[in-house]
């Protein structure tokens, strides 16, 4: 952004074009992907994508001390999901 001289508007926009490049790739590499084990070493990687952008997506949370992130963090990993019977 400072080497540009480019908006942070501009960065933002650049940095999501870059993400749905990298989308794209993974999603087309886990198609592609044969054997068994590729599959999961695929689903491994894109689990922790998508990990990665919903805790930088809505904020990580540093430096916020309402406890919203860790409602956030229990919510996803440990409480379970309500199925109707």
């Amino acid at each position: 952004m400072h080497e540009t001289g480019r908006s942070e508007e501009e960065a933002r926009e650049h940095i999501k074009k870059l993400i749905d490049v990298a989308w794209k790739n993974m999603n087309k590499d886990h198609m592609a992907a044969k054997s068994l084990s590729s599959q999961m070493l695929f689903a491994t990687a894109m689990n922790l994508a998508r990990v990665s952008m919903l805790v930088y997506q809505n904020d990580d949370g540093h430096g916020i001390e309402d406890g919203e992130p860790k409602e956030r963090a229990l919510r996803l990993f440990i409480q379970s999901i309500p199925l109707p019977k």
